[in-house]
């Protein structure tokens, strides 16, 4: 399979405006439209696949939904707002580093997320999700916390960076 670079794969792409296209730091400006999200993490998932494929798959995966979140909670689908996505590459970090412009977020008060159920209440945010009338997810951020090394979000829960260590056999430069 050819990797194609990020002007390539965007290329008349409105919503998408390619800041850095560079293998070791690809910088996306993306409106806030969700079914960008499938196209950037597939695109992400091109990037990497000098990785296991385990690795790769869960990588796209983290992606698409911190990317989605951004989307869809921190901008609404507003089209006013945006979000900037940055992946950069060393010989043995990976960084994911999303911003979207919207306010921000505390994951401490999201109750309706798996990431905050109490203790021995694995489904405590179901309950929560239901009685508010959304849909059943909130596993996100708890299964993202799994992929990561470190996810750590900035005070305004406006940006995320996702640190993933390589080791010297997957950590090749694309």
């Amino acid at each position: 399979m050819t990797v194609v670079n990020a002007r390539e794969a965007f290329d008349g792409n409105p919503l998408v405006k390619v800041g850095s296209a560079v293998p070791n730091w690809i910088c996306l400006k993306i409106s806030p439209a969700i079914e960008l999200k499938e196209q950037i993490a597939s695109f992400f998932h091109s990037q990497l696949d000098d990785l296991p494929v385990d690795l790769r798959d869960d990588l796209s995966l983290a992606l698409e939904e911190l990317l989605g979140n951004a989307i869809e909670h921190g901008c609404r689908l507003d089209g006013q707002f945006g979000v900037e996505l940055s992946v950069i590459r060393a010989a043995r970090l990976l960084i994911l580093h999303i911003r979207d412009t919207g306010c921000g977020f505390s994951i401490s008060n999201v109750a309706h997320a798996a990431v905050n159920n109490p203790p021995g209440d694995p489904l405590h945010h179901t309950k929560l999700r239901s009685k508010m009338g959304l849909r059943p997810g909130g596993y996100g951020i708890m299964l993202v916390k799994e992929i990561a090394d470190e996810l750590i979000y900035n005070e305004a829960g406006n940006e995320v960076l996702l640190l993933k260590y390589l080791d010297s056999t997957n950590g090749k430069r694309l």
